[in-house]
């Protein structure tokens, strides 16, 4: 399956989650579960990052409208992974993550006559 490229961020919140936890094992390519978080009183378009179980914060709130609307209808067309691990760094800067749009692949179908 091929992927399109559709939007990075650095993790929302990640200081007050769980991220601590799981840190050592994220790795560029990681991938990371997005769970459309229905009834957030501060975001209604609220989007979580999740690694096995594990809260790491959520997509930006500038950045999550539309993947918030197509996880809550059910769909399931992205693939979300690590881009960039930064130790360094303030713990909301530390962890970028990449989301893209999984492609159907065309099948080539033969000509019947």
């Amino acid at each position: 399956m091929e992927h399109i490229f559709l939007k990075s961020f650095h993790v929302a919140g990640f200081t007050y989650y769980e991220g601590a936890f799981v840190f050592n094992e994220l790795k560029i390519g990681t991938k990371i579960d997005l769970i459309y978080e229905e009834g957030n009183v501060h975001d209604d378009f609220a989007v979580e990052l999740r690694y096995k179980g594990k809260k790491l914060g959520y997509i930006p709130r500038e950045q999550n409208k539309e993947i918030a609307i197509i996880l809550k209808a059910g769909h399931e067309i992205f693939d979300a992974v690590v881009q960039q691990i930064s130790k360094d760094t303030h713990p909301e800067k530390q962890v970028r993550v990449g989301v893209f749009v999984k492609t159907k692949r065309k099948s080539k179908s033969k000509k019947t006559k």
